[in-house]
């Protein structure tokens, strides 16, 4: 393969990616804990968009308990959100999507 049909083939992908993060913006996950008791939302970038929580989650008493359940529910959606890249990203550009969705 000669350097010009490379360079042509990384920029192809480069925009692809640019596309995907693009799509990934306008994408939402939804991380939960304590079976749905929080939930919150996040882009797919995991910038977190919202936060859902059910009155049964309020226990003015242990509040250290919704701590850690905000705390589980922001991580559920971050992975979820990473996870969502890795794919779209792979489905676009194949064994390069991962590696391109690490630099963005």
């Amino acid at each position: 393969m000669n350097l010009q049909k490379i360079m042509k083939e990384a920029q192809r992908a480069q925009r692809k990616a640019a596309e995907v993060q693009e799509r990934l913006a306008q994408m939402s996950v939804v991380g939960s804990a304590g079976g749905g008791l929080v939930e919150i939302t996040a882009n797919g970038h995991g910038q977190i968009q919202g936060v859902r929580l059910k009155p049964e989650a309020l226990d003015k008493s242990d509040l250290e308990a919704l701590e850690d359940l905000i705390l589980v529910a922001i991580q559920d959606a971050q992975k979820k959100a990473h996870d969502l890249s890795e794919r779209e990203m792979s489905r676009e550009l194949g064994g390069i999507g991962s590696l391109l969705g690490k630099m963005f």
